[in-house]
């Protein structure tokens, strides 16, 4: 059976995701939402110059998103409403090109850069690396815990559910952002103490979280980076979506870390997505590429890292959004 033929022009264009996310970034589905507006109203509510912001529109709703029932008159439709701040997908934040990930995104430009070898992509965009960006700008760091909080809210009850925390007396969450996975493991385990590692900003955040839960009596924060020495005495020491941000070189270091930590006896926990065996993850791989300059791994060679570490993949536990939690162990 012959296969559908490739519209290239279609796959390369870049029209269309630009328009997108210049509405998502403006907020023009929240603006319209309740029903039609004047363009003068839209644009005076999204600071924007009417005449170009009209023939974004216009073409937007040509491709199905917006309607215009009358000349300069612009509402919502299903497309749109996939695009309002409280759409359940959450679309509007991660396209936002003011935001930390759609502003990352804007480096795709710069691709052929990196492939050619002569600078990581987002450093030809902007002139820093990502992490740096988040450094010098609040608003992209906020911006960026905010999503990383977002995408737990799913994926820490579901890790919290698939394992048997109850064996550790403590888990330190490395990396472990505002708490998520140290709250959801606590309220589910109440003999189980927790510590979350981050840095100054995510760590204090933690603290807050975890007092609005219940559990900050059985957790401790500490401020600091997982290429230092980590807090010894915890038994399991868990990365979650932590090793995809780093290349193979440092993402060796950062389990190194935690397998001084754990010690002879401890476990190492590494949550991050695995394809299935009929799948695979391409896409967040070139993205973790551009952002960040890491990458996304399979199980192979996860298992190769680990080694590196001193580490062994001792079992794989498959949750059902496509993350995979990785316990290792001390390889003796």
């Amino acid at each position: 059976m012959a296969s559908e033929p490739v519209n290239i022009w279609e796959m390369a264009d870049l029209v269309t995701p630009f328009a997108v996310r210049t509405v998502a970034t403006l907020r023009i589905a929240d603006i319209v939402q309740d029903g039609p507006v004047p363009l003068v109203e839209i644009a005076k509510r999204s600071e924007a110059r009417a005449d170009p912001l009209g023939r974004v529109l216009r073409f937007l709703v040509r491709r199905g998103v917006f309607t215009e029932p009358e000349a300069d008159l612009f509402g919502p439709n299903d497309a749109s409403r996939a695009l309002q701040s409280d759409a359940p997908s959450g679309s509007r934040e991660w396209l936002d090109l003011d935001g930390a990930v759609g502003r990352a995104d804007l480096a795709f430009v710069e691709l052929i850069e990196q492939i050619r070898g002569h600078h990581p992509a987002y450093q030809a965009a902007f002139g820093r690396s990502f992490w740096e960006d988040l450094a010098h700008s609040p608003h992209l760091s906020d911006s960026f815990d905010d999503l990383m909080e977002t995408k737990s809210g799913s994926l820490a009850p579901a890790a919290a559910a698939s394992l048997a925390w109850d064996r550790f007396d403590v888990v330190t969450d490395v990396g472990g952002g505002r708490g998520l996975l140290v709250a959801e493991i606590l309220e589910r385990h109440p003999g189980v103490r927790g510590m979350v590692v981050d840095l100054a900003g995510p760590a204090h955040g933690a603290e807050a979280h975890l007092e609005s839960r219940g559990v900050r009596d059985r957790a401790e924060v500490v401020v600091g980076s997982f290429f230092d020495p980590l807090p010894a005495g915890s038994d399991a020491y868990v990365l979650c979506d932590v090793l995809g941000d780093w290349d193979d070189e440092d993402a060796v270091r950062i389990l190194t870390r935690c397998a001084e930590a754990a010690g002879p006896e401890g476990s190492v926990i590494i949550i991050e997505l695995l394809p299935d065996p009929d799948g695979d993850f391409t896409e967040m791989d070139l993205r973790m590429m551009i952002y960040v300059g890491g990458r996304m791994r399979d199980l192979d060679r996860t298992e190769r890292i680990t080694a590196a570490a001193g580490l062994f993949v001792a079992s794989v536990t498959r949750l059902d959004d496509g993350h995979g939690i990785i316990e290792c162990l001390p390889d003796r």
